[in-house]
């Protein structure tokens, strides 16, 4: 048997976790509150991406209760640029990924 050892489900499932994290940390940075409101909430935001960390798309999957916090969790996914390829031994060609973006009103 010469082929390639397979990982573990478990240690597929923690590589993409911590894949996972990498990702939700580079949004973080481009993470800005919108102008125009005071609203406070958490959006989920879902991405797909390729196993090379390029973004296949990205949607809303649950609302922060304001359409401009919305647009501005999907516009820190955009300004993020390209993500982290995917680690080592995760083979499969497309990853999906579901991020929290926090807002709160500083006023």
């Amino acid at each position: 048997t010469g082929g390639a050892p397979t990982l573990t489900p478990a240690r597929a499932s923690a590589l993409q976790a911590e894949w996972g994290a990498r990702i939700l940390a580079r949004v973080d940075r481009s993470h800005r509150y919108p102008r125009g409101t005071r609203a406070s909430g958490r959006a989920l935001i879902e991405l797909v991406l390729a196993r090379d960390g390029q973004l296949v798309s990205a949607r809303l999957v649950q609302s922060a209760g304001d359409p401009r916090l919305d647009a501005a969790a999907l516009a820190a996914v955009r300004r993020a640029g390209r993500f982290p390829p995917a680690p080592r031994g995760l083979e499969a060609a497309r990853y999906s990924f579901t991020l929290p973006l926090r807002f709160e009103w500083q006023g």
